[in-house]
């Protein structure tokens, strides 16, 4: 199968990089970039930007988004760019650049995690997720030819690594607060806060890793095939508060605990599973425990934390999401899904596209037809077969390691493997 992803982002002469994931990545992005006879910029906004690509030449902004387009337009006149690069399209600062370059007609490519966890990342041309250009029409896919199956090198983020670059990432931008006044990051930016949270999840891991030492084992056996799954997000999820009708997770816990006690058939139980990267932040314990008191659905409520997602959804009836990219692994699993926002997979015939009132009776089955021709176009267009960090390397993080063509200003065809 071609990979038009490495493609498309490849086809600019001139990059401006904006904030990408907490680390090296862009830094590594840019150099390599520039191996291939482009030109590669970036912009710092924080102390921890500038620390990860101190070796490069880069800009600094030290206004808020409000002045970010003027600023780019300046840019532009001295370093005329064609293509823009950030990683996630919901933050401030991307949302004014992503609305400047439109208005330019400059090329706006946003990474973001990959849709097919955990061997890919995404690139996409104007937006992720909700914010995707891929078709939303089934006919659209179902007219695809036929394609084989994708060469896929199973890769492994490393956890270790991410929190390395995390607690770095913070300490400096921290530590360099004051020459960047003005600016705000997207979510907590203390890392004194976040090492609260880092440490209480890991006592929590501990805790509900021996409180549910049960649970797993019983959902795969009494109860097969006989419980909804509804994939709770981490709570600060910018599609949480940018592609859906909740303003906080606990609202969507409220609905969905409202509708099962109405009309989910009372032999069958709903599990609500934690995000892994929640877990520090919030904890929603007493809250299902009061809805369920409230709804009258106390014992048929389970509330999970760790435990194997590939092997909740093996065992689930049907799946709920507001519209996490776990999602796409339910259709994977060949399960009835249910999207409660804005999502790029919530298309007729692969999601039950009816009111989640009638969702828990419903004899609805996902399309396995149409989703694969959905998932080879999805991974050919929007995803590259790597990860953002990976530890089997010791002595950089990240490296390319494989071209499937040479790489020419008409590129064919071409993938790399970032670790």
């Amino acid at each position: 199968m071609q990979n038009n992803t490495v493609k498309r982002l490849l086809a600019g002469k001139k990059y401006l990089l904006l904030q990408g994931p907490m680390g090296p990545f862009f830094n590594d992005v840019a150099n390599w970039l520039e191996t291939l006879e482009r030109e590669a910029v970036n912009v710092v906004f924080n102390g921890g930007d500038r620390f990860y690509c101190r070796n490069r030449h880069y800009l600094t902004y030290t206004q808020t988004p409000k002045e970010f387009p003027a600023w780019l337009k300046e840019t532009w006149k001295d370093y005329p760019f064609d293509t823009i690069l950030c990683f996630g399209d919901c933050r401030p600062l991307h949302r004014a650049a992503h609305a400047w370059a439109k208005a330019k007609g400059i090329r706006f490519l946003a990474f973001e995690e990959g849709y097919l966890r955990p061997h890919f990342i995404t690139v996409e041309e104007g937006g992720v997720n909700a914010f995707s250009r891929l078709p939303r029409d089934p006919d659209f896919y179902r007219s695809l030819p036929d394609a084989a199956p994708a060469q896929i090198q199973p890769l492994k983020p490393s956890s270790g690594r991410r929190y390395i670059h995390a607690t770095w990432y913070y300490l400096v931008g921290w530590r360099y607060r004051h020459e960047f006044a003005r600016y705000r990051h997207h979510k907590s930016f203390s890392p004194w806060y976040e090492a609260k949270c880092w440490v209480r999840a890991w006592w929590r891991k501990q805790w509900y890793g021996w409180k549910q030492r049960g649970v797993l084992e019983t959902l795969q056996t009494t109860l097969d095939q006989r419980y909804y799954l509804a994939i709770l997000q981490v709570y600060n999820d910018s599609q949480i508060r940018n592609h859906s009708p909740y303003a906080d997770i606990r609202d969507y816990i409220n609905d969905v605990m409202f509708s099962f006690s109405r009309k989910a058939p009372l032999d069958n139980v709903l599990v609500i599973k934690h995000h892994p990267m929640d877990r520090g932040h919030r904890l929603y314990g007493p809250l299902i425990k009061q809805l369920g008191k409230k709804y009258g659905v106390a014992s048929r409520v389970i509330y999970v934390h760790d435990l194997s997602m590939p092997e909740l959804l093996t065992h689930a009836k049907a799946v709920v999401t507001i519209n996490s990219t776990a999602g796409i692994s339910a259709l994977i699993h060949n399960k009835p899904l249910k999207v409660m926002g804005n999502a790029l997979y919530d298309i007729k015939g692969m999601t039950y596209q009816g009111h989640l009132h009638q969702f828990w009776t419903a004899d609805f089955k996902p399309d396995m037809k149409l989703f694969k021709k959905f998932r080879g176009y999805l991974l050919a267009n929007t995803q590259i077969n790597a990860v953002y960090f990976n530890s089997s390397t010791m002595n950089h993080w990240y490296s390319t390691v494989q071209q499937e063509s040479e790489i020419t200003n008409t590129i064919e065809t071409a993938t790399f493997y970032i670790k």
